[in-house]
């Protein structure tokens, strides 16, 4: 073999092997299902506590009020940000003490966690996209 085949094979190697390294890092980013329940959906409403507007995702701390009166604070992922920036919603879209209702998938493991489906903000009803 030539040396410039030998190049040419060792190239495509570590071609094929950024891409199956790219592909299992995407896949273990967007592995939504493996974190959260795709089969159960939950409605929440309580008071926004804080708003990280960071991507890849951002996320919400949500006080709820329980049946028992006792509060309980959630994290919320929400989609991409640009997922939210296209729904019109920015970093000064929600501010600490607005009342929001969600509909979330709940985390599997029964933790107070869940990924955002649905948000309610103001009379705005925004389905948001698992990206």
């Amino acid at each position: 073999m030539s040396s410039r085949t030998v190049r040419l094979l060792v190239m495509c190697g570590l071609l094929v092997a950024g891409l199956l390294i790219t592909g299992v890092a995407l896949h273990a980013h967007h592995a939504v299902a493996g974190i959260y329940d795709l089969n159960k959906e939950m409605v929440l409403d309580g008071v926004l506590k804080k708003l990280n507007f960071t991507n890849p995702h951002a996320s919400i701390e949500l006080t709820v009020t329980e049946k028992d009166g006792k509060t309980v604070d959630w994290v919320l992922t929400t989609a991409s940000i640009a997922n939210l920036t296209r729904e019109g919603i920015n970093k000064t879209s929600m501010k600490p003490g607005e009342l929001l209702k969600v509909t979330i998938l709940p985390a599997l493991n029964g933790s107070r966690t869940g990924f955002i489906r649905r948000l309610q903000l103001g009379d705005r009803d925004i389905k948001l996209q698992i990206d």
